[in-house]
């Protein structure tokens, strides 16, 4: 019996229709004016150069040359850049102005950044508090409004303390509406609650952070719970602290590419729990489990190799030499240039002296 013969599209290899769709896919892209190209190369290559005059002289060359709104802000944003660099600071200034001006220009809110930074390098506080304000109002969504706000408020407290800073994220809240930027400014607002000794308070508005900026989106979220904590622990309850933990740490989450989810907060507050149930709930079981936790769930963090010594400790407080030897040959494992492998023998003396010498305050941990 005779076999029918392979289609074309049968006997293209897999890796064919994947450029061909590749291919159709940048032919989508925009085609840029040559000279727009040209210039933007330049540029580039004169500014790694350190040539900034001759950078920005090419920049506004692209400015002129581009035919889309996009790219024209761009090359003017990166003339003024190539400017202030190059010492010419009254027409860096203006150039930022007049995109920071340009409301729906992409570059406007970093642009009035710059410029804000500017006038306080220059001295012009009053300019560039105005500045500052501005962008908070013009462009409340953008993460620069939320650098914009904790400036204001950090010269705010400067002048007046906390007092003052509180006053300033509410007075600051009071010009935006639901908006992106009041996660910054009721975050802000927390610590001084804090620092005014109003405990209560300020545990109630971080969680409130918490609550209204959850994750994968909020990105005060983990901040704010690890800050509820410590309070928490303050007005005396250490089991609502760990729940505190607790709570961030359900979100944790792998990824199934390169790269991490991981949140710097997560490994410290996997660590505070420990310390918790090992100083506050005199549950020292409790504690090394979640040290030990330390390498199973965050294993990349800076802090396993302090976990598992710990660990090592209450098991040697604990008459467990065993475990006290298994904490030690994980630490050992994971992290062999750590401080604490020199001291590993002291708690577990079936292991081989290695070289080097334990820290005399680390011996002095020993029990």
């Amino acid at each position: 019996m005779s076999r029918r013969a392979p289609t074309r599209a049968e006997r293209t290899p897999r890796g064919w229709a994947s450029g061909a769709l590749l291919a159709a896919a940048l032919g989508c892209a925009p085609t840029l004016p040559e000279s727009f190209v040209l210039s933007r190369a330049a540029a580039e290559r004169a500014y790694s150069a350190g040539r900034y005059e001759e950078a920005a002289e090419h920049w506004r060359h692209a400015a002129q040359a581009a035919d889309r709104p996009k790219d024209r802000n761009e090359a003017r944003y990166r003339e003024a850049a190539a400017l202030r660099r190059a010492g010419r600071h009254g027409e860096a200034d203006a150039l930022l102005e007049a995109l920071a001006r340009a409301t729906r220009a992409a570059r406007a809110p970093r642009a009035s950044y710059d410029r804000a930074l500017a006038l306080l390098h220059r001295g012009d506080e009053r300019a560039a508090h105005a500045e500052l304000e501005r962008l908070l109002v013009a462009h409340p969504d953008h993460s620069f409004a939320a650098l914009a706000a904790k400036k204001l408020i950090e010269r705010a407290r400067a002048d007046g303390g906390a007092v003052a800073g509180l006053a300033e994220a509410t007075r600051l809240r009071s010009l935006v509406g639901d908006v992106a930027v009041v996660e910054r400014l009721e975050y802000e607002a927390a610590g001084d609650l804090e620092a005014l000794g109003r405990l209560a308070e300020a545990r109630d508005r971080f969680l409130d952070v918490a609550r209204r900026y959850p994750y994968p989106t909020g990105a005060l979220w983990d901040d704010s719970l690890w800050h509820a904590s410590l309070l928490e622990e303050r007005l005396g309850d250490p089991r609502r602290a760990i729940a505190h933990l607790r709570r961030m740490l359900a979100q944790q989450e792998a990824s199934s590419m390169s790269g991490s989810y991981e949140r710097p907060r997560y490994s410290q507050a996997r660590f505070r729990i420990a310390e918790l149930y090992r100083d506050r709930l005199d549950d020292p079981a409790r504690a090394r489990r979640e040290f030990r936790a330390l390498l199973e769930r965050h294993p990349t963090s800076l802090l396993v190799d302090d976990a598992l010594w710990q660990e090592a400790l209450l098991a040697r407080r604990a008459g467990d030499t065993r475990a006290a030897c298994d904490a030690l040959a994980a630490l050992t494992k994971h992290s062999p240039d750590s401080r604490y492998v020199a001291c590993g023998p002291l708690l577990c003396p079936a292991l081989t002296p290695p070289p080097g010498e334990c820290r005399d305050y680390l011996r002095r941990s020993v029990p």
